[in-house]
């Protein structure tokens, strides 16, 4: 049965229905009695009565007995117009109980009939009775029992007798049916037209307007039809967001049939864009997804699969934030998989995700329960998406490292070189991974889409964003599967980052540090979190190691300490770098003895033919060294001297023990334990004869050998380095040895020292000047008085030669040798005798007399105040003595009394000046006394005038004796 003959012979069964329910009121409207809106509320008894069932047959039995008594016509009437429904009814009932098909309402036509013709022939109370209803009792008889031409006659025979009868509208229905069987699909419009015209009041309005636009879809009028169904849908569907499910099932499959012709009328036009075109004119309706999925279906249908899809996209595309539109998109994939369209899935998917993924529109502004609905498929398309983006890239990669290949091993690849994609479809997948993880938080695939984001963004060399995938897989889901592979990853990721990063900026160098501390947290976390996998132990060691080498002592101390308490035992090299970076840390950080056990287990670890081994013995007694050095800060002297003695049984040809034992001398000596410093200064000597502190020995083993008052040895030690290569040693070694051999009383070895030095030291001028002194003083004890002159000449000579840098000792020790060398000139004098003659003799005596005093005015001249005073006592004497030597000298033989008194007048004569100036002399020596100059020239002046002015200067001076008690 076609669409429109299935929905004609249900609304048929409506409209009589309908009007058998209207003629239990009586034949017009006004017959209804009150509606319910009218009544009164009923009320309820306790315990209403029951109502017993009454039969068809029962009710007919009581009418007819009612006929038997009834007079009044138009009760008879009524009694019978009641029976003839009752016929019907029962009529009704035993088509419905039938098994067979055959009539079942001739009972019911011949009283319709019989009750017509009563009403022709005869008026009731003087009126011809109404056959309107009668008539349409009698139509719908005929057409129950499938007899429509003599339905159809009926009906317009109603019509044309009662053209204002309500039943018109469904007799214009009946021939707009009519038409439209026999194809008279012009006519069959038009009707219906009339009828919709009519109003919605008719309840053929529904009908006629669904008929209507089948009418116009037959006569090819297709966007035309489209208004009448549309009204056909907006009467069904009025309300927004009511469902089929709400509705009835008649209006259920009028909607559904509805749609099917949408489709149809759809298909023929533009398809889908049809539907948009056409209402963005009529309209949009609530309902208008259904239009395009009955398209969609139709399409499918008939397997046209691209066509299909294409609908239920294009519904997308124009209405992408619908409640409806993920279904749609679901459909277009599902259909494009039907239809083998592979290359058309993929950009399907994508935009399913896009649109109604967690980053999307969509999904901000949906509840969580509509994004339930959603949620399957996004796992589904998030899930395939990702993993063909990521074998595609791998693909790619793989099929362009096999084309490079084969070209560097000269060969021509049988395949074009095909475009780089990898990295953009790395991307891709890693973001796609990403979206599954922000949509699935809790799913149990998040810890492998992470493993697998991180490695997509690892190989398209988004490397910071690896990191921090790889780190979530290892340390926040702690995977079991992966969390090991992911964290070491992530290690080698960062890595990877530092050794790629340009280092020419601040920036660059705080990029690489901040990497270095974020690979050592990965580092410590690997073995916190993954202690058992095989790479652990190497991955600390390393991370101590690194941290080490980039200053961070402590924190390399804390790892490495951990690496060394390891379990299982790692191998032997891990081992080895643990203890290394512990005992270096330990050193570093001035933990020494620490330090030295580490070293010492350390040393345990390697071979005795490891190269590195030399360098270990080197730090252990460095070690030790340091350790000492602390010990002496601390006062503890005596332990860190043996410790430093030690250390050259460890390392006895390296620097740090030949330091330590040079070191211990040293503090053996601020000990003063000077046998044991001799001991190991000249044990150091023997050991290293040829080092550079074996030449600073000799001063210190002098040092001790004076403090032991071993005067010769520390010259001898002196002598060795006045043979130095450094010119000041020598020097001062030089002088040195000079007086420690004065002082050993090998005067000899002292003479030669000193004289060495004079001549070969000019400078500094006072030594220079002090060694010529020691050698006067020298040749003195030695008497000889040739050699010790020299040097007195020699020392008048040096001062006289510094010139404006002579100094005030350089004076006074000229002035002392001019005083010798006056002094001996002043003996000279003495010697000489006033003999006769006279004047011969004292021309010799003059002559000593000037040279002499010129002698004593050189001393004069240094202005050294203890020579210049005994060199003014001695020119006075020199006069007192010229005096004396005058009165003493011979007389001339034969003189008698008087020229004997006459010659010694003269004599006094000539004495007296030079014995007042010699009283002169003396007494302006004397002078000093009174500035504070009481020296031996100044006392001797002072005798001297004692004698010469007894009177004056000979006075015994009073003592007062002075209690010294106390009081």
């Amino acid at each position: 049965m076609s669409y429109p003959m299935r929905f004609k012979v249900i609304a048929l069964s409506v409209s009589f229905i309908f009007m058998q329910g209207c003629s239990w009121f009586g034949n017009h409207e006004s017959n209804y009695g009150r509606t319910i809106a009218g009544l009164e509320a009923p009320l309820i008894p306790d315990e209403p009565m029951p109502v017993p069932a009454t039969t068809l047959d029962q009710i007919e039995d009581s009418y007819r007995s009612a006929l038997e008594v009834a007079k009044d016509p138009s009760i008879r009437h009524q009694i019978l117009v009641r029976l003839a429904d009752l016929e019907m009814a029962r009529s009704e009932k035993n088509q419905l109980d039938a098994e067979t098909q055959q009539q079942f309402f001739d009972g019911a036509v011949s009283m319709y009939e019989e009750l017509i013709t009563l009403n022709k022939a005869r008026p009731v109370n003087g009126e011809l009775m109404s056959n309107e209803r009668l008539l349409y009792q009698l139509s719908k008889a005929y057409a129950l029992d499938g007899r429509m031409q003599e339905s159809d006659d009926v009906l317009g025979l109603l019509v044309g007798q009662y053209p204002e009868s309500s039943f018109v509208a469904e007799a214009d229905f009946r021939q707009a049916e009519k038409a439209f069987s026999d194809g008279n699909y012009a006519v069959a419009e038009q009707l219906y037209r009339k009828i919709m015209d009519g109003g919605d009041t008719t309840p053929f309005y529904g009908n006629a307007v669904y008929m209507h636009g089948w009418s116009q879809f037959k006569r090819g009028k297709y966007r035309a039809s489209v208004k009448s169904f549309t009204e056909v849908l907006d009467r069904s569907l009025s309300v927004e967001g009511q469902t089929l499910a709400d509705l009835s099932n008649s209006d259920r499959n009028l909607v559904n049939d509805t749609l099917r012709v949408f489709g149809i009328v759809f298909s023929y036009l533009d398809g889908a864009e049809s539907i948009t075109d056409i209402y963005q004119t009529l309209g949009q309706r609530h309902y208008q997804h259904l239009l395009y999925l009955s398209l969609g279906d139709l399409y499918l249908e008939k397997k046209r699969y691209r066509d299909s899809a294409d609908t239920y996209r294009h519904y997308v595309q124009v209405f992408p934030n619908t409640d409806y539109s993920p279904t749609f998109s679901v459909k277009a994939i599902t259909v494009y998989n039907l239809g083998n369209f592979p290359s058309l899935i993929l950009p399907a998917k994508e935009e399913f995700v896009r649109n109604y993924g967690v980053y999307s529109n969509f999904w901000s502004t949906r509840e969580e329960e509509q994004l339930a609905v959603l949620k399957p498929n996004l796992h589904l398309y998030l899930d395939e998406l990702s993993s063909f983006y990521h074998a595609q890239a791998l693909t790619n990669r793989k099929v362009r490292a096999e084309y490079a290949s084969l070209k560097a091993a000269g060969k021509n690849p049988p395949f074009k070189l095909p475009e780089n994609t990898a990295e953009p479809n790395f991307v891709k997948a890693a973001g796609l991974y990403q979206q599954f993880i922000d949509t699935f938080p809790l799913d149990t695939k998040v810890a492998e889409m992470t493993y697998l984001m991180g490695e997509s963004y690892y190989e398209a060399g988004q490397l910071i964003a690896a990191v921090s995938a790889y780190e979530a897989v290892a340390y926040k889901y702690l995977d079991t599967l992966r969390g090991a592979e992911a964290g070491y990853a992530a290690i080698f990721t960062l890595q990877r980052l530092i050794d790629d990063q340009p280092k020419k900026t601040e920036n660059d160098a705080l990029l690489v540090s901040q990497w270095y501390e974020q690979k050592v947290t990965n580092a410590l976390n690997f073995a916190d979190y993954y202690p058992t996998d095989k790479r652990a132990a190497g991955v600390l060691t390393k991370a101590a190691q690194e941290v080490f080498e980039r200053g961070n002592l402590e924190r390399a101390q804390v790892i490495a300490k951990r690496m060394t308490e390891w379990q299982p035992t790692p191998e032997k090299t891990l081992q080895k770098t643990a203890w290394l970076v512990l005992a270096h840390t330990q050193f570093d950080l001035n933990q020494f003895a620490e330090a030295e056990l580490s070293y010492q287990q350390l040393i345990m670890l390697l071979d005795p033919a490891d190269p590195d081994r030399p360098a270990i013995i080197e730090r252990i007694a460095a070690s030790m060294y340091k350790s000492s050095e602390a010990q002496i800060a601390a006062g503890e002297k005596i332990i860190a001297i043996e410790k430093l003695l030690a250390i050259r049984t460890i390392s006895p040809a390296s620097d740090i023990a030949i330091a330590a034992q040079y070191d211990a001398a040293n503090y053996l000596i601020e000990l003063e334990d000077w046998s044991q410093a001799e001991q190991v200064l000249l044990d150091f000597g023997r050991r290293y004869p040829e080092h550079s502190l074996t030449a600073t020995l000799p001063p210190k083993l002098a040092f001790i050998y004076q403090e032991t008052e071993s005067w010769g040895k520390a010259a001898s030690q002196l002598s060795i380095m006045a043979n130095s290569g450094d010119p000041q040693i020598r020097r001062n070694s030089l002088y040195l040895s000079a007086e420690l051999y004065e002082k050993s009383n090998n005067r000899q070895k002292a003479i030669e020292q000193y004289r060495l030095y004079a001549n070969s030291y000019p400078l500094p001028f006072d030594l220079a000047i002090e060694s010529r002194y020691k050698l006067v003083e020298l040749y003195g004890h030695i008497n000889e008085v040739g050699k010790r002159n020299y040097w007195l000449k020699d020392l008048i000579q040096q001062d006289k030669k510094a010139g404006a840098g002579s100094t005030a000792r350089s004076k006074t020790l000229a002035a002392m040798a001019s005083s010798k060398f006056a002094n001996d000139e002043f003996e000279r004098f003495i010697t000489i005798k006033l003999t006769l003659p006279i004047k011969k003799s004292m021309r010799k005596k003059k002559a000593a007399m000037d040279q002499t005093l010129k002698s004593y005015r050189q001393v004069l001249a240094y202005g050294v105040a203890d020579y210049s005073t005994d060199a003014n006592y001695k020119i006075g004497m020199l006069y007192g003595q010229l005096s004396q030597d005058l009165m003493n000298s011979e007389r001339p033989p034969g003189l008698d009394t008087l020229a004997l008194e006459q010659y010694e007048i003269l004599l006094e004569e000539q004495a007296y000046p030079f014995e007042e100036k010699a009283i002169d002399l003396h007494a302006s020596n004397i002078q000093r006394a009174w500035e504070g100059l009481y020296d031996d020239g100044v006392k001797n002046s002072f005798k001297a005038l004692a004698e010469l002015l007894p009177a004056r200067y000979g006075k015994e001076e009073n003592k007062i004796g002075v209690s010294r008690g106390l009081h």
